[in-house]
């Protein structure tokens, strides 16, 4: 069962299975994704969203000044 597009699962319901009542310092694993990027490829994906939001001002800023150049 594969991770479909878009945000992963939130899990927050309580694990009340066998394994629930042992110690706490038991090691737990995290799912990592290693991917080799080069700089600038790093550079995009740590400013995703920032970068998103701003293309879409500069859209919309180009589209209002296009309806006002339209009018006159």
């Amino acid at each position: 069962m594969g991770r479909k597009a878009g945000k992963a699962k939130k899990r927050n319901k309580k694990y009340t299975g066998i394994n629930a009542k042992q110690p706490t310092n038991v090691v737990r694993v995290h799912r990592v994704d290693a991917v080799v990027r080069s700089d600038f490829s790093q550079w995009i994906y740590d400013h995703k969203t920032p970068l998103k939001y701003g293309a879409i001002a500069i859209v919309v800023v180009i589209l209002v000044i296009a309806g006002i150049v339209a009018i006159f």
